[in-house]
This record gives structure tokens, sequence and C-alpha cells, in this order.
């Protein structure tokens, strides 16, 4: 995205912004509307935690949240899009590096083009929409992970093993169990090879 829109003059310093509308799949009233600086990491693990919803709970929205809560469709999610929740069930978080941004660009309704809006006009929407300090929350998700740029590294990936699947509940036959005996070997032989 960075590549594609281009700001100058008086915009030459807008930030960009990308989109999430989750829900909590446990308590499917709960539901937010994401709006982050494009270099921002969104820590899903720490937001869910952040938010008090249980382990893997979070979910994207399906097409019928986004049109009956947002108006939009799928892929067209913005930040003018909280205008459509006349109802305010959608929590808006906005990153503060884009309050505090002379200027942050979001798609108007559709992914063809992108607009430039004032910090101002970005807190003059939550005035319109009528939203308290919890239902618009300007949020610094570097505290999510501890500061900038710092995240909790991904653990090791396990080596995958030469050891045939078995299905669940499938019974191996006798020529099967020979096989896997004999690659088991084989593997062994290769590992002391290599050492």
């Amino acid at each position: 995205m960075k590549q594609t829109v281009k700001y100058d003059g008086e915009h030459a310093g807008t930030a960009l912004a990308k989109q999430l509308f989750l829900y909590d799949k446990n308590k499917k009233e709960r539901m937010w509307l994401i709006s982050a600086h494009v270099d921002t990491e969104v820590n899903m693990k720490a937001l869910e935690k952040h938010l008090k919803v249980k382990n893997g709970g979070l979910r994207g929205a399906d097409e019928g949240r986004l049109s009956t809560h947002l108006g939009c469709v799928k892929g067209m999610v913005n930040y003018y899009a909280i205008l459509n929740d006349t109802s305010k069930a959608v929590v808006m978080m906005i990153d503060k590096k884009l309050v505090e941004a002379p200027f942050a660009s979001f798609h108007p309704m559709d992914c063809t083009a992108s607009t430039a809006i004032s910090s101002e006009g970005i807190m003059k929407i939550k005035d319109v929409t009528g939203r308290d300090d919890e239902q618009f929350v300007v949020f610094d998700f570097e505290e999510l992970t501890g500061g900038a740029g710092a995240s909790t590294p991904a653990p090791p990936k396990k080596e995958k093993s030469d050891k045939p699947k078995v299905e669940q509940g499938k019974k191996m036959t006798a020529e099967e169990k020979k096989e896997n005996k004999q690659k088991q070997k084989d593997s062994r032989i290769q590992d002391a090879n290599e050492k």
C-alpha cells in the first residue's frame, strides 16, 4: 500500500491506515473496528488479553456483521464506516499514531481511492457519532508489545518427522507396519551417518 499511495504538498506526512473489524466469538455482541497505522503490529494474542477475550476468541467479522453494523462489504472496511453504526454496537479503536499525525489516510468506503483527514477531522467523527471514551478509544498498540517494535519472538518450529501419519482410528496393516519400521530404521541410520 505504501508504494501505491503518495501524498505531497501539505499532505506529505500523511499516515496510512489499515483496518480490522473483529468480534468476540464467545460474546458475539462485542465488536471492534480497529484503524491502525500501516506500520503498526497488531498483536492479536495481546489484544485478546487487553480486551478480555478468551484465548483464540477474537475473529474477523463476517459479511453479515459488516453490512448490518458498518454498512460495508468485505474488503471495504474503513474508518468512515463507524458513521453507519448508529446503535453504537461497535467500539472504535484508533491507533494513537493516526491521531497524532497531521493527516491520516483512509479508503472512503471503496478501495479504489484514499482520502486524507486531519487529526481534528478524526476527532470530529467521534463527536458526530456521539461516542464517549469507552466507545471511541485512542489506543497505543505498541503498549501491547512492550514498546516500539518489541514483540515476543515466535518459538522455534519443530522439525517434521519422517514418520508416516496414521489416520485417527485407522489400523495399520502388517505390510504398512513393516514399511513403517523400515523407514524408521533407515532414518536412524541416516541420522547416525550425518553425525
